[in-house]
């Protein structure tokens, strides 16, 4: 006789145990009803395994030197003529109990395998100032990570969720699958998906971070032990939070504005001049101080491609002459005055 069940019967022992341990999917939950609705036998031995379930035997026999001794033993038990005295389960036949008992403990053991929980390797694409790139990840996901940002990912994506992290900004495409929620972490709140396309720009000296719907729906998760649901956003919503006091609001925004650095374009509708400095800091790389603060409450509305940061700060001053500017080559930063 085979020490261990043939790798089908494996499965469906796993699928039973797991049955019992109320932990099935939807699609393992059918499969299962299936093969209780194929044979009036299967339905038998179904109610044999609970019975040995309840009755403990399962905690006596966890391990896997346990699970080989009790093979043995229920060899042995199988081979007697009758039933033990005294046996619990009545109408049940000895051998009903006996093979359930060898469900149970095999089972066990290769749920145990298969579940093992692995440290996860990670790995992390790092993007330099003016550079940008296109990852995918294990389930098929693409991510376009904007310049000056880090995105941490493990090698394998576990069972049940796919947590990514991000320090900048970055554009995702995710894979649809409802029984794995893909989640982003940017340290001041996660992001909760199933399947959509949003934006990420949460660079770190940033007071306020973003996240901008495309497509499909999100959940922002603050993160906190109790995980509440800060907000459910529906496409074409921004949810803006501020680091420095938790606060946060939600606002309907240009979708083609969430995104425009994926075709090479900075769109600003409405900005102020804090915000604009911001955007073309980490566009060019140059730190811009406004000096003036009575002049970062001004709003701008222009399209920028690829012109020199030079030019784009000539525009401003002509919109708004009172905005003036100067460069420091050698700390490489500019003063908005």
């Amino acid at each position: 006789m085979e020490k261990f069940p043939k790798m089908m019967n494996e499965i469906n022992n796993i699928l039973l145990v797991k049955y019992l341990r109320n932990e099935l999917t939807d699609s393992e939950r059918e499969d299962v009803l299936r093969w209780l609705a194929d044979k009036e036998e299967n339905k038998e031995f179904l109610f044999g395994l609970k019975e040995a379930y309840q009755l403990s035997r399962w905690e006596e026999l966890q391990s896997r030197s346990d699970a080989e001794t009790g093979w043995r033993k229920l060899n042995e038990q199988i081979g007697q003529p009758s039933k033990p005295k005294g046996s619990p389960f009545g109408v049940l036949r000895w051998w009903q109990y006996a093979a359930a008992i060898v469900v149970l403990v095999m089972a066990g053991f290769w749920l145990r395998e298969l579940t093992k929980v692995e440290k996860p390797t990670f790995n992390s694409l790092e993007t330099a100032s003016g550079e940008q790139s296109t990852l995918y990840l294990n389930d098929g996901t693409k991510v376009k990570v904007n310049e000056n940002s880090k995105l941490t990912y493990p090698s394998q994506f576990d069972r049940k969720n796919r947590n990514v992290s991000l320090r900048g900004e970055a554009y995702f495409e995710v894979a649809h699958n409802p029984e794995r929620p893909f989640q982003v972490n940017i340290g001041a709140y996660t992001i909760r998906v199933l399947g959509t396309k949003f934006n990420v720009d949460a660079y770190p000296d940033q007071i306020y971070v973003y996240t901008g719907l495309k497509e499909g729906k999100v959940q922002i998760i603050d993160n906190t032990k109790e995980a509440k649901v800060l907000s459910e956003l529906r496409p074409g919503m921004q949810f803006s939070y501020n680091r420095r006091t938790g606060e946060y609001f939600v606002k309907l925004v240009d979708v083609n504005q969430m995104s425009d650095w994926l075709g090479g374009q900075m769109i600003i509708k409405r900005q102020t001049l804090d915000e604009v400095a911001r955007r073309l800091t980490e566009k060019y790389g140059y730190k811009i101080v406004i000096q003036n603060p009575k002049i970062g409450g001004l709003t701008y509305n222009i399209t920028i491609d690829k012109e020199p940061l030079e030019e784009i700060l000539s525009n401003i001053h002509f919109i708004t002459p009172q905005v003036g500017y100067a460069f420091d080559e050698k700390h490489k930063t500019v003063i908005l005055r």
